[in-house]
């Protein structure tokens, strides 16, 4: 049966009617025995929010500790992603090597040094680099342009990106106890589909990932993934590759014993497009709170799709009549919308009005 903690009101009446009825009369409103009573029944109340913390931090739940769920975690050999900066190539017009440790920089100041650097080939000289500052801002699209800091010769001073990724920010908590979660319900099984799951989402900025077994016939296993705190969510020709690579052998992050997909067993990478929803909806009332409120629901149902999934008409109804202060609604969407097996559901654009 479950146990009430009594509020300090109800730890007081107890203890004041023991201490009458101990002293066998009524005692005055005011006096020692009622001071003294109230000290006693607020250091029990304080025993009993104290224990109400402890059991918060046994099974790691939302309502643990931040420093708790990440203790948790790598006691299960889930370890939190750090910061990280965008790696990447960069191609430059010249007839000599760029030395390593060059660095470079873009129109808006974000700088990124050479890791490595490639022997000239046809004039061009290609360089691998890595972004001095860590976070989701220092990955940059291909094609935009860096400048050398300081002048090589016999290079351009200008080259283009290739497609700089993998910045991104600290893990947050609740991607954590996710990934913890999923852990405890899916446990290491040296290739399952779960497995293809929890390595994709080891690697730094990953928020959401998916694995099909047999994905193109036995022997194969398809996977895809996204990086939902970018504006783009899907990844990159360098995050394909990064991830090629870490599915085909990696270091498991708790142990340091190599891991990776099974032999005989081809891993795909799954193309995934968007298939994108925009919804026209009505409030009433219709005030910045409510649609706030909305908007947060609809996008942490969106959240729960997978590819191939459908975007079920009464859940996204559910998402915006369940607002409390939502009296009515007027919504545009009028059936389910399915996908295919290479298509993921995203929220397109909300406009509060109907046409």
């Amino acid at each position: 049966m479950p146990f009430n903690v009594p509020t300090l009101r109800q730890l007081n009446a107890d203890g004041w009617a023991d201490v009458e009825a101990s002293l066998d009369e009524v005692l005055p409103k005011f006096g020692v025995e009622k001071a003294l009573n109230s000290s006693v029944s607020s250091a029990i109340r304080d025993l009993y929010d104290y224990q109400t913390l402890i059991v918060r931090q046994i099974i790691p739940t939302t309502e643990s500790e931040d420093q708790t769920i990440v203790d948790i975690a790598r006691t299960e050999g889930v370890i939190r992603k750090l910061a990280s900066g965008a790696v990447g190539p960069v191609s430059f017009t010249g007839t000599s090597p760029i030395p390593v440790d060059t660095v470079m920089t873009y129109q808006d100041g974000r700088s990124y040094r050479v890791t490595s650097s490639a022997s000239p080939d046809g004039g061009t000289v290609i360089v691998q680099v890595q972004a001095e500052d860590v976070g989701s801002e220092t990955n940059l699209d291909a094609g935009e342009e860096l400048t050398l800091s300081s002048t090589v010769p016999g290079v351009s001073p200008i080259g283009l990106s290739g497609g700089l990724s993998g910045g991104a920010a600290i893990e947050p908590i609740s991607q954590l106890l996710e990934r913890l979660l999923f852990r405890k319900r899916n446990p290491p099984m040296g290739g399952a589909e779960h497995d293809y799951v929890a390595w994709c989402r080891e690697v730094d900025g990953v928020s959401r990932a998916w694995a099909i077994g047999a994905y193109q016939g036995g022997s194969t296993m398809g996977y895809a993934f996204v990086f939902d705190e970018r504006e783009d969510i899907f990844p990159t020709v360098t995050d394909k590759q990064a991830m090629t690579d870490y599915i085909y052998r990696h270091q498991d992050p708790a142990t340091g014993v190599f891991v990776g997909r099974p032999a005989g067993i081809e891993a795909i990478n799954i193309d995934l497009t968007a298939k994108t929803t925009d919804l026209a909806i009505h409030l009433t009332p219709d005030t910045d709170d409510n649609r706030m409120a909305v908007l947060t629901n609809l996008q942490s149902y969106w959240a729960t799709l997978s590819p191939g999934s459908t975007l079920v008409l009464a859940k996204v109804r559910t998402a915006i009549g369940e607002i409390d202060g939502v009296d009515n609604y007027a919504l545009d969407l009028n059936a389910d919308v399915t996908s295919a097996t290479e298509e993921l559901h995203v929220l397109g654009e909300v406009v509060w009005a109907i046409p």
